[in-house]
């Protein structure tokens, strides 16, 4: 079996590690995978990943995003060794952050140029949305492959919860459902959940409810934003970290899933890792029509979305879900997600794209830069 290092920018529990290690246990046949978890702060995780590359002796590394301890250690031992690195990103990293308020201007400039170099000196660049590939390559960089973010479709599934809607207090009403990091961005003064919240309050009827299963900095705002907007009575927070095996019972409890990217560059090059999971467990999914929710999803599930940061987005929120209240029958469009799931996200179709980039990296002079 070839030798190859999986360097991951998050810890085990992470949803990168949940991906590498997916991804590890079905190339084994064929792979002898090393997984190099982060640890620690910069620094120590660069020393960190570099010392388990040194001991693994990899024919190629997979570095899983673009954070910087994995990718300089994936490329110092490269230069060491002339080991080929493929580098695998989700976002535009610096517009991301940007967006999100976590670097400033010189920040941004300067992670541009970083996230640019990395791609452009890897020897293969996988990415995870379809219109992140267009994106880099409309900008001479060239992609090896896209592999979107994936889903176990045998763990998560249609599930009836009826034990844990009622302990939720969810069993005597439609449920629409957020889940993930509630990042709170002081530049839009948002959070993920927001559009729940504001959507909740143009919608006075007791029997839509909302769940929000996640944790973060924006979690103490959308509290605050439900109880300036009385609502607060009508939404259920399961708070703090869910282990990955926990989420399809609670995914289960939603009627209607929300998966809301911004009509940017932002939201575009992104597939969410929330989407094939909400389509695994056979919901209905209301999703701006941005990056792959816009190609695979139905137009009952798709609302448009200005460009940039939209403010009215809730409104209009608001106003499909009344339909759904009024419509009930279009909720069992939600059988469909499980086909989309399991022709476009499961792991079964994703796994082999993983092992010929594998191989190219190894076998191909072409490949090589």
């Amino acid at each position: 079996m070839s030798a190859i290092a999986f360097v991951v920018n998050g810890t085990h529990d992470s949803a990168m590690g949940q991906r590498a290690q997916a991804f590890a246990a079905r190339l084994a046949p064929e792979f002898a995978i090393t997984l190099h978890h982060r640890e620690g702060g910069r620094a120590s995780a660069f020393w960190h990943h570099l010392a388990g590359l040194c001991r693994a002796r990899p024919r190629a590394i997979y570095v899983f995003d673009l954070a910087f301890p994995g990718v300089m250690a994936a490329m110092a031992y490269r230069r060491a060794t002339g080991c080929p690195v493929v580098i695998e990103t989700g976002d535009a990293m610096a517009e991301l952050l940007w967006s999100t308020g976590r670097v400033g201007r010189v920040g941004r400039l300067l992670l541009s140029r970083y996230e640019q170099l990395a791609l452009r000196t890897a020897n293969g660049v996988v990415v995870r949305g379809t219109y992140h590939k267009q994106h880099l390559e409309a900008h001479g960089i060239r992609v090896t492959a896209v592999i979107q973010d994936g889903v176990d479709v045998q763990h998560f599934r249609p599930l009836d919860v009826p034990d844990l809607r009622q302990e939720l207090r969810l069993d005597t009403g439609i449920v629409v459902g957020v889940l993930g990091s509630l990042h709170w961005s002081p530049r839009l003064c948002w959070t993920t959940g927001m559009e729940l919240v504001e959507a909740l309050a143009a919608l006075p009827l007791e029997r839509i409810l909302g769940l929000v299963v996640g944790t973060g900095s924006g979690l103490p705002f959308l509290r605050k934003a439900a109880e300036r907007l009385k609502v607060l009575n009508r939404i259920r927070f399961v708070e703090g970290w869910k282990r990955h095996d926990e989420l399809p019972r609670y995914i289960n409890c939603m009627d209607v899933c929300l998966s809301t990217q911004t009509n940017d560059l932002v939201g575009w090059v992104r597939t969410t890792g929330k989407l094939p999971l909400f389509l695994a467990c056979g919901r209905f999914i209301l999703a701006t029509r941005v990056g792959e929710a816009a190609r695979v999803l139905p137009e009952e599930m798709l609302l448009e979305y200005r460009e940039g940061f939209d403010p009215t987005y809730p409104k209009r929120l608001a106003s499909r879900i009344e339909r759904l209240v009024q419509e009930p029958d279009l909720l069992h469009l939600g059988k469909q997600s499980r086909v989309v799931a399991e022709a476009e996200f499961d792991f079964a179709v994703l796994v082999p794209r993983v092992a010929t980039v594998l191989r190219l990296a190894m076998e191909s002079t072409a490949f090589r830069r």
